[in-house]
């Protein structure tokens, strides 16, 4: 039975100790460089693209890549390449592998909580309440993926024999929000990824670290590379070209009216 993922309480002490030593090991890895991933190869651009900490801005958070429209048309031509296979994937096995991946958020929960306070400037209880979120869209997409596997008879007219059936589309964009860019991010990634598409993940440029580490759950959970893609840069030059692009399937978003 689903249940919603509790939250910390941080006027427990040790809840507020966890916390600081979860602070101290992201700051650790302020200025860290990470790469587009496409199609399972990790690559570098010539642009960069730094993610700065809102309430430190002097902080540099991560070093990201300034995708192109030529990044964005090869990673919409390799997950419409892989999709077949991923949507032949059993429903059961999509859903075992975004079930890790709740597992892994929830262990991993208190490092989330800090790169949501570094780099979206969310207090405390705003990241917990964040990161809960996200592992709350992955258990429950996982459930409702084996609902979904196995519909329920329909009402049988005299000489039909009728049958509903969900279908995958294809590569799917996910454009993310700056303001939830953990909980939105994952909820809009995991249902289309559970549902046998393939995804391209396009964050906000001013939280792609997030994403970056949300990836690294998704690869750590089992999801082949290249189920998916992260392609960071600005939304006019690669965020454009993926919704242009005409293998694309379905674009997901949640964003300002600019962006729609």
């Amino acid at each position: 039975m689903f249940q919603n993922e509790s939250y910390a309480d941080f006027s427990q002490p040790g809840n507020r100790s966890a916390m600081r030593d979860a602070l101290a090991a992201v700051r650790a890895e302020f200025g860290r460089e990470y790469e587009l991933l496409i199609a399972g190869a990790r690559l570098k651009t010539a642009e960069k693209l730094r993610s700065l900490n809102p309430s430190r801005p002097g902080e540099v958070v991560g070093i990201h890549q300034k995708a192109t429209a030529i990044e964005a048309g090869q990673a919409v031509e390799a997950a419409s390449a892989f999709f077949p296979e991923w949507s032949r994937t059993p429903a059961e096995r999509r859903a075992e592998l975004l079930s890790n991946a709740a597992r892994m958020l929830h262990r991993r929960k208190l490092e989330f909580d800090a790169w949501l306070v570094f780099e979206a400037g969310k207090t405390w209880p705003e990241a917990e309440a964040e990161t809960c979120e996200a592992i709350d869209f992955c258990d429950y997409y996982a459930r409702q993926m084996l609902r979904f596997a196995s519909p329920p008879e329909l009402v049988q007219l005299p000489g039909e024999r009728d049958r509903m059936v969900y279908l995958p589309l294809g590569a799917v964009v996910v454009i993310a929000p700056w303001n939830f860019p953990l909980a939105i991010l994952a909820g809009m990634t995991t249902a289309a990824l559970v549902a046998g598409n393939t995804v391209l993940i396009k964050p906000s440029s001013d939280a792609p670290t997030v994403a970056a580490k949300f990836v690294e759950v998704l690869l750590e959970a089992g999801f082949p590379e290249r189920s998916f893609a992260l392609l960071t840069g600005s939304g006019g030059a690669v965020g454009d070209a993926l919704v242009d692009y005409l293998l694309t399937r379905l674009v997901a978003f949640t964003g300002s009216r600019a962006i729609g």
